[in-house]
């Protein structure tokens, strides 16, 4: 049997993935995820390792029979651009280290970390002397979306003795009393979430239900003390009344991981078309609250194992739309 013709377009480096790569297989790297850079690598290849799929990718993809996606997310996918015969399966295993990334961020504003490390170094120790800070056991966490993510962070929050409350397309009130949580609701019940809130943590999928979700009114409906966490996907948060909810003050601070405006592979840019990197009540980071050696060593042995079992024949891991199935639109 010739290996098959694998197309890796992500922006990790690829090396872990040589080495965690037992199935006999041809890797074809592309130098970015930009259509013009794996399109001409799509004829004969029977999977792609990638977050993005185009219709200008699927014109070339004469032989494509697994899209596998580096992680969970679906929204660089265009399902309706997927070709007959051709299955998507996606891969999680980033929950620990998504949840390490929250607690560590709303440990770091909560605490105001970098304000003191910048005041000591400039000799102040006015921090020494002056009112305690809080700490985060009963404070109250409310988590936006509540699946493999959301549920890690409830866990911790639970441990660390925070009051955890949570919205969801679909509560569980099974779940949320096996989490110790203190209520679960669904999206209606955003404003009441948010108003309750000292630490908000977004862990939602990105769709056409939750893009904008967070708009001027949810963030006037935030505490003034209250702090944002994202670690979902840029667009749930409107890009514009988040910049200016943290430069106006009107609420006390942000971690930012994901993003409204990625490179293209080649050149840097800021994430931003707005000054974020100006706010001194912003902690920025690159897309990498998952990106644990932990995580991309489950990921890759799953990515792995797709392989090995479309090249056997078998029932593919995590699969999200099979190859049989119809998508409308296509």
């Amino acid at each position: 049997m010739t290996p098959p013709r694998v197309v890796l377009a992500i922006w990790q480096t690829i090396e872990p993935f040589h080495r965690a790569l037992t199935t006999p297989c041809t890797l074809v790297p592309a130098a970015s995820a930009r259509d013009e850079d794996v399109a001409p690598l799509l004829p004969g290849a029977e999977v792609i390792v990638t977050g993005k799929f185009t219709r200008a990718m699927a014109e070339q993809a004469d032989a494509l029979r697994l899209i596998q996606t580096p992680g969970a997310g679906l929204d660089g996918i265009d399902l309706t651009a997927v070709p007959p015969g051709t299955a998507v399966c996606n891969v999680f295993g980033h929950e620990r280290g998504i949840a390490e990334y929250a607690f560590m961020t709303m440990a770091a504003l909560n605490r105001r970390l970098f304000r003191l490390d910048h005041e000591l170094r400039a000799g102040d120790w006015s921090a020494y002397v002056g009112p305690p800070l809080p700490e985060l056991q009963g404070r109250t966490l409310a988590i936006i979306g509540l699946g493999r993510i959301g549920a890690e962070i409830a866990r911790w929050g639970r441990f660390l003795d925070m009051r955890v409350i949570a919205v969801t397309r679909t509560p569980n009130r099974e779940q949320a009393a096996q989490l110790g949580m203190a209520w679960v609701d669904g999206l209606a019940a955003l404003p009441r979430a948010l108003g309750e809130a000292d630490f908000v943590v977004i862990a939602a999928p990105l769709d056409a239900a939750t893009r904008g979700l967070i708009g001027r009114a949810e963030l006037a409906a935030m505490k003034p003390d209250a702090f944002l966490i994202n670690v979902a996907r840029g667009p749930i948060v409107d890009e514009t009344a988040l910049y200016e909810a943290l430069r106006d003050r009107q609420i006390a601070g942000a971690a930012i991981d994901v993003w409204y405006r990625y490179p293209d592979g080649i050149n840097p840019s800021l994430p931003s078309a707005l000054p974020f990197h100006e706010l001194d009540n912003v902690i920025m980071t690159p897309h990498i609250a998952g990106a644990t050696d932990a995580t991309f060593s489950y990921r890759w042995s799953v990515i792995n194992e797709n392989i090995r079992r479309l090249g056997a024949g078998e029932s593919l891991l995590n699969v999200v739309k099979q190859a049989d199935e119809r998508v409308s639109g296509t």
